[in-house]
């Protein structure tokens, strides 16, 4: 549905975008996140094509090294990408209350911050890869690509997080059709480029992963430039618009407030992740060219969940907004029931037919990887079902506007329950426990945020939400 509101009421005609208050609410849940899902699915593209012409032509050193470097972009780019998150909760709440300068402010403001976060994510990554590789443990035979697989990918991490910034607005307005075009293209792209680059063609030299990094700097260069260019002439209230006024100390500090918490649990899962890796990464290369593989099939399971989790976030974003409390906890209810049906397919398929799964990632010989990777995928598969249900509560309370919640969710579900239980259980059964921790965080995950969402302290965040909006404004029914 195409929105259009009065400039002379505190507004602008919006061009792009969709009204995520009224209407079927499963329907319109379903309708705006099936192009995300699409649009994930194209982005873990990009890591699988990475890892499919490493682990199949270059051998499992060159895979490992890909996911062990792929990890420290994570922990970069999902902090920086987290912050940001405060400027997308900004706009869809504005958005849903019909709020255009709020719009225009939160886009301009976000774009100022995002510049200095991706400046910073850039030196960051040209001076400490070296040592947050040799903290996590690489393998020596691993170190010298994982390190030129961060080179190329340090040049070009403001590129990627602009994308990704662009791509949040269009999110937040409702538009979740503009970025995946673009996005598209830019697979396309660096699947084309991945084997020119890694295993060469005249007159490219091939250049193993540092090839793979520049294919994605390259196509995700191009993602940024069109996006921002579509969002600057069809966004309408959403269009980026600097001047000499356009920084605003008040907006950045909202931007911040909500968006550092999310920026912090982005660090809090990568840094755990990359503690269990070094725990992984004592039993060898054919564990480490396992969880290569495995994480290929880990992000496709997880694709329907981080989907629907961006999907709850705008659209509880704009009915908060819009003072529609009872339709966003409907956002909520229906949000679990698509993740859990998702989630259970996958389950099974991981139960019955993990070597057809793993195989596109491992060669013929590399039978001892194949053997754990399908432990793992057999011990996670029913598990998955919680963690996935958490994923969809912090997608809610993102949009309430309660990001600390989130982030105080992921460090006990991480930190609290599933560490600890690798750790001990790591133990006792080798590296068999390892997977058993990780299994036994993800089932004790959706404990806390069930407790937390009935507690009900996340409907205060939502009232200061709606209220910043409507200034001496009543609490909605």
């Amino acid at each position: 549905m195409i929105i259009y509101m009065n400039e002379n009421q505190n507004s602008a005609k919006r061009r792009e975008g969709a009204d995520l208050t009224t209407g079927s609410v499963p329907a319109t849940l379903l309708r705006f996140s099936v192009p995300l899902l699409i649009g994930n699915v194209l982005q873990l593209a990009y890591g699988m094509a990475d890892r499919f012409w490493a682990g199949r032509f270059l051998g499992k050193e060159a895979l490992g090294a890909v996911s062990l470097a792929s990890l420290v972009i994570f922990v970069l780019i999902g902090f920086a990408w987290g912050v940001t998150m405060g400027s997308s909760i900004l706009v869809s709440q504005a958005w849903g209350a019909k709020d255009a300068t709020g719009v225009r402010k939160a886009v301009a403001n976000s774009f100022i911050v995002g510049a200095i976060l991706a400046l910073l994510s850039t030196l960051l990554l040209a001076g400490l890869s070296g040592p947050v590789l040799s903290l996590m443990g690489t393998p020596p035979e691993l170190m010298e690509q994982a390190r030129s697989y961060l080179a190329v990918m340090g040049i070009g991490v403001a590129l990627i997080f602009g994308f990704n910034l662009v791509s949040s607005v269009f999110r937040a307005i409702g538009d979740s059709m503009t970025p995946l075009r673009f996005l598209a293209i830019a697979v396309a792209l660096n699947v084309a480029l991945d084997p020119i680059f890694m295993l060469g063609l005249w007159p490219i030299p091939p250049m193993g992963v540092a090839g793979a990094a520049l294919a994605t700097v390259l196509s995700e260069g191009a993602a940024f430039y069109f996006s921002f260019r579509s969002l600057q002439r069809n966004g309408g209230a959403a269009r980026v618009e600097i001047r000499r006024d356009t920084a605003d100390a008040k907006v950045m500090g909202r931007i911040l407030r909500l968006g550092l918490p999310t920026g912090v649990q982005q660090i809090i899962i990568s840094v755990g992740i990359t503690v269990i890796q070094w725990f992984i990464n004592a039993y060898g290369t054919d564990a480490i060219a396992a969880v290569g593989a495995q994480i290929n099939i880990d992000s496709l399971f997880f694709l329907p969940a981080m989907s629907l989790h961006l999907a709850v976030s705008a659209m509880v974003g704009q009915n908060i907004g819009a003072g529609r409390f009872v339709r966003a906890r409907q956002t909520l209810q229906w949000g679990l029931v698509f993740c859990a049906i998702s989630s259970l397919t996958f389950a099974l398929a991981s139960l019955l037919v993990p070597e057809a799964l793993l195989r596109p990632f491992l060669r013929q010989e590399d039978a001892e990887a194949l053997r754990i990777g399908v432990r793992i995928l057999r011990i996670l598969a029913l598990p998955y079902l919680c963690v996935t249900a958490m994923v969809i509560f912090n997608g809610f309370f993102n949009g309430t506007g309660d990001t600390t919640a989130a982030m105080f969710l992921s460090l006990v579900s991480l930190w609290g329950i599933r560490i600890p239980a690798v750790w001990l259980l790591r133990t006792l059964f080798g590296l068999d426990g390892v997977w058993q921790g990780i299994a036994v965080g993800y089932t004790g995950s959706v404990i806390p945020a069930l407790l937390y969402y009935f507690w009900g302290l996340w409907r205060r965040k939502a009232i200061a939400s709606w209220r910043s909006h409507r200034p001496g404004s009543v609490r909605p029914a």
